[in-house]
């Protein structure tokens, strides 16, 4: 399993219209590609809000076939927030609470 994880910062004013407009486009995006296991943001509010966007997949070639979404909502975020957004790919060495996909779930 991998994990791909955009961090950036936004004030407290630019975050909601960033949030707001992800939020009805991220999940039918997200589940449409293969190998797609979840999302999760982190925030930690103050003065420029600190978030953390992780997104777990399968295999490298989810990761692959999710790169042009995370390029669009990379440059969507930068647009919005004025900042940059940074992205590293991280090997999921542990779990807890994270199901195995089935042969039912997975096609």
């Amino acid at each position: 399993m991998l994990s791909r994880v955009m961090t950036f910062y936004s004030e407290s004013k630019r975050l909601t219209e960033v949030v707001e407009s992800l939020r009805a486009d991220l999940p039918p995006a997200y589940e449409a590609l293969p190998g797609f296991r979840g999302l999760l943001v982190l925030e930690k509010p103050g003065t420029r809000n600190h978030v953390i966007a992780l997104t777990l997949w399968d295999d490298e070639q989810g990761v692959e076939a999710s790169e042009a979404l995370a390029d669009t909502i990379a440059d969507r975020i930068a647009a919005a927030t004025g900042t940059s957004v940074t992205r590293n790919i991280y090997t999921v060495m542990g779990k807890i609470g994270i199901s195995e996909r089935n042969d039912e779930e997975s096609g």
